[in-house]
């Protein structure tokens, strides 16, 4: 029997927005109904997980109800994190609450240049055949 937390990313993702939302009613004002949608959608569809689990004969149906409500809640779920967005503004970092990543200033890594090894020519190589490659043949052969 499937777990009940095969979609437990999706829901743990609408309940911390509806909670941010919760949170900064204040400043998010016209959200209600947005909310009210969102919070719909999560009702439903952990009524359908539940029915999923518990039907046989009805479970391929089901599963095509809650894909297609999950589907609708993400889309509710963008729609929501949108009207945030045209309220707090890009740049806030109040926007993490709600799953977003301010748009700050950013910086870059720096890298750093790799030494490259010595290059050693076939010539070289050959003149020199007294050395051994290996620098653990030249220590005595440890191992």
């Amino acid at each position: 029997m499937p777990k009940l937390t095969s979609h437990g990313k999706v829901f743990r993702d609408w309940e911390a927005l509806l909670g941010a939302c919760e949170k900064n009613v204040n400043t998010l004002t016209g959200v209600e109904p947005l909310r009210t949608e969102m919070e719909t959608f999560l009702a439903q569809a952990r009524e359908l997980k539940l029915q999923q689990e518990n039907f046989n004969g009805q479970k391929k149906a089901t599963t095509q109800q809650l894909r297609e409500l999950i589907d609708r809640g993400t889309e509710a779920s963008r729609m929501l994190r949108a009207f945030v967005v045209s309220r707090i503004g890009t740049k806030s970092e109040l926007g993490k609450m709600f799953g977003l990543v301010p748009n700050g200033r950013k910086t870059r890594k720096s890298k750093t240049p790799a030494a490259k090894p010595p290059v050693v020519s076939q010539a070289t190589a050959a003149a020199s055949p007294a050395e051994p490659a290996d620098p653990v043949q030249a220590k005595g052969g440890e191992g």
